[in-house]
């Protein structure tokens, strides 16, 4: 998929990729989606559905239908308009919970980009430990920080480890849409100014656990386009082999000069 942006002060192209593999599992438990409305604005999601919770792949088509839908209908660009889809999507999974007895806990996390083009800037959000990576010249420059146990256990200095990828119980989360949440989404609150050669990545665990940031950067700089990116990511991912290889998305977004507008 290519959208573009022409804002007045902005010439910018996004090249939008995505990949989902349901790994070493039954089932596709993630769920991802993008929006296109032109001058009116761009916006991305990936649901990550709670295994073990039951129904966890409706909890993640709700949640990304939910969060688009509502961008379509109100595509504002401002933190609040962010926090206002995941609630939306928190509630539309909430109402169907009770539907079934299968339904009750599922849930599901969620991680929205959001890219305004007029302005040429960015805003994301996102609820449990599905990450969004924000690149600049081929480095990571900013991520997410997960809402789970172990990173809470990790802010009151219980381990010495900052990486929760080696770290017990790193699964349980802490927030997600439709869970009994400890902590609340987290919206970024000041949007951010893209550069042409930015790149974000949006993704389930199922890939973040498996790679190392280090990985993530030398693919993204070997890489001529977003797809070749997700698919070396994908593949160093199954060259593990390991047994019960979860659910693996990725939804990845290249910004670039738009040598096309005047």
């Amino acid at each position: 998929m290519i959208a573009h942006i022409a804002g007045e002060s902005h010439r910018l192209r996004l090249s939008v990729s995505a990949i989902t593999d349901k790994g070493g599992r039954a089932s596709n438990e993630d769920y991802l989606g993008m929006i296109d409305l032109g001058s009116r604005g761009f916006c991305c999601t990936l649901a990550d559905g709670a295994g073990g919770h039951g129904n966890g792949a409706l909890a993640a088509r709700l949640t990304v239908d939910a969060v688009l839908g509502g961008y379509r209908e109100n595509p504002m660009f401002a933190p609040a308009s962010l926090a206002s889809l995941i609630f939306r999507a928190e509630h539309t999974v909430s109402e169907e919970q009770p539907t079934s007895v299968s339904r009750m806990h599922m849930s599901a996390t969620v991680v929205l980009l959001c890219i305004d083009p007029v302005t040429g800037r960015a805003l994301w959000a996102h609820w449990g430990d599905s990450r969004l990576y924000w690149f600049r010249e081929g480095r990571v420059h900013r991520m997410t920080e997960d809402h789970s146990v172990v990173q809470q256990l990790l802010h009151a200095g219980l381990y010495a480890n900052g990486d929760p990828r080696s770290l017990p119980n790193r699964s349980v989360l802490a927030g997600a849409v439709g869970a009994e949440s400890q902590v609340p989404p987290t919206v970024l609150p000041e949007s951010m100014e893209l550069t042409e050669g930015d790149a974000f990545l949006l993704c389930s665990d199922g890939l973040w656990e498996n790679l190392h940031e280090s990985a993530m950067e030398q693919a993204l700089q070997a890489a001529e386009r977003p797809d070749v990116w997700l698919q070396d990511m994908a593949e160093a991912v199954r060259s593990k082999d390991r047994p019960h290889q979860d659910n693996l998305s990725a939804l990845a977004v290249w910004v670039s000069a738009n040598q096309t507008v005047n």
